[in-house]
């Protein structure tokens, strides 16, 4: 998990937001149920565009890139049965993978636009820990299940390609050895997989290294 900046509003939702907004409350203080259609104006096709670009395509929890295999969800950060005045609120969505949309429900966990999450979680390699005295970050990591095996074995597989893009470096010319670095530099980049991860590793080759 790293942190995200919001970028702008769509303007799908500046025009509507507010207006789907009252409509919905209305209806629950009048007791009748609301349509699905209204419930899932927040999909949007230019809504989720939006926010797959602010989360470079990746879940905004577990950073895997899943749009090869899955169209990834709209996901409410604080509940929407809870706070359904934020169910179409541009502060309060982002988007997940299926598995870590699913595990989340109801609760309220870390919010990566709020909090940084490089002061919530220390990564261990293929693993991420919350930090022992913050109480979110720890049901954020078992409530969305941070540690499955699916998630370690892709890092996993990501910190083995950078190590190994990192030793084909040592032994090659100065010209080369710097552009294998760059390379290295650019795969632990916010916009790559499990950057968060990749760069904490990436910070203790150097230090090794020098």
């Amino acid at each position: 998990m790293i942190s995200l900046s919001k970028h702008p509003m769509p303007d799908i939702l500046e025009r509507n937001g507010a207006r789907w907004t009252n409509e919905l409350l209305k209806l629950i203080a009048d007791g009748v149920n609301p349509t699905d259609y209204l419930l899932s104006r927040y999909s949007h096709p230019d809504i989720k565009s939006a926010l797959l670009l602010e989360t470079s395509e990746k879940c905004a929890y577990c950073e895997s890139a899943f749009r090869h295999v899955t169209y990834g969800d709209v996901e409410h950060i604080l509940p929407k049965r809870a706070n359904p005045e934020l169910r179409f609120n541009w502060q309060n969505l982002t988007v997940a993978c299926d598995i870590c949309n699913t595990n989340k429900a109801e609760h309220e966990l870390i919010d990566p636009y709020v909090d940084n999450p490089a002061n919530a979680f220390v990564f261990c390699g293929p693993v991420i820990w919350a930090k022992p005295d913050n109480d979110r970050a720890m049901l954020s990591e078992i409530r969305l299940d941070l540690n499955r095996t699916a998630l370690v074995q892709r890092r996993q597989e990501r910190l083995e390609f950078l190590r190994n893009l990192i030793i084909s470096a040592f032994g090659k010319p100065p010209d080369v050895r710097d552009a294998i670095l760059d390379k290295a530099r650019r795969e632990v980049a916010e916009t790559q997989p499990f950057s968060a991860c990749t760069k904490a590793a990436l910070e203790k080759i150097a230090e090794m290294v020098g």
